[in-house]
């Protein structure tokens, strides 16, 4: 069996009275895709936040290998800068030479057909658009494990698909790939799923072993 590249076990986190993580535990493998999936509110954010070390967890320990790409929920990049600038300032964040940030930059737009918005502020590109362009800023240090936070929140079910079809090919060539959703269609797009409810994992599994159906998922939810 492949060594995890990324292990957390029994994580948790408390913001005053509110328990938003409790005793969290899992393994990520190479290649893997792991979808995890709750409601609003259900401790997803808190966790992807611990393990990329934005906060530190009142218990617990998580283990990661290497620096982890990570997309935020919401749009992250620099609204006022067009997408070749955007890649150049996270190229040079990320300590890659000049040579390989352009590169990369032009490997992105070929790829996103960017042409059309080239010298435009990345804030007057199509959602679909600018989500893409933040799946490929986060993959720019070409991590080992792969963070999304409701990366396809707020997208048409086109630009969902082909955000999708990047997550697939991006875990293809070995990244560990952790989604979180709220999406439970999605939850079928996943090597495997882990179902968090208040910030407790109440199953793990296949998602076909986890749940046969969209509503036999929300059973979780109703009764966790």
């Amino acid at each position: 069996m492949s060594t995890p590249v990324l292990s957390a076990h029994e994580v948790s986190k408390r913001f005053g009275s509110i328990q938003a993580v409790d005793k969290l535990s899992l393994e990520l493998a190479p290649g893997e895709i792991l979808g995890l999936l709750g409601a609003n509110g259900a401790g997803k954010t808190t966790f992807i936040r611990m393990v990329c070390g934005l906060i530190r967890p009142d218990s617990g320990t998580v283990q990661v290998s290497g620096r982890p790409g990570y997309m935020c929920q919401g749009f992250s990049l620099i609204e006022e800068l067009t997408p070749e600038e955007n890649i150049r300032f996270y190229g040079a964040l990320y300590g890659l030479s000049r040579k390989e940030t352009e590169r990369r930059a032009a490997d992105i737009s070929a790829r996103l057909h960017l042409d059309y918005y080239r010298g435009r502020q990345v804030k007057y590109l199509p959602t679909g658009w600018r989500q893409a362009l933040s799946f490929c800023v986060a993959i720019l240090p070409d991590p080992a494990v792969l963070i999304l936070d409701e990366p396809t929140s707020g997208l048409d079910s086109l630009s969902r698909r082909r955000l999708w079809e990047m997550i697939r090919e991006r875990a293809a060539q070995g990244t560990g790939v952790i989604v979180s959703t709220h999406y439970l269609d999605e939850a079928y797009y996943c090597t495997r799923l882990s179902l968090v409810s208040a910030g407790r994992l109440i199953a793990s599994g296949a998602p076909r072993e986890v749940a046969a159906s969209e509503e036999e998922l929300l059973t979780y939810f109703k009764h966790a």
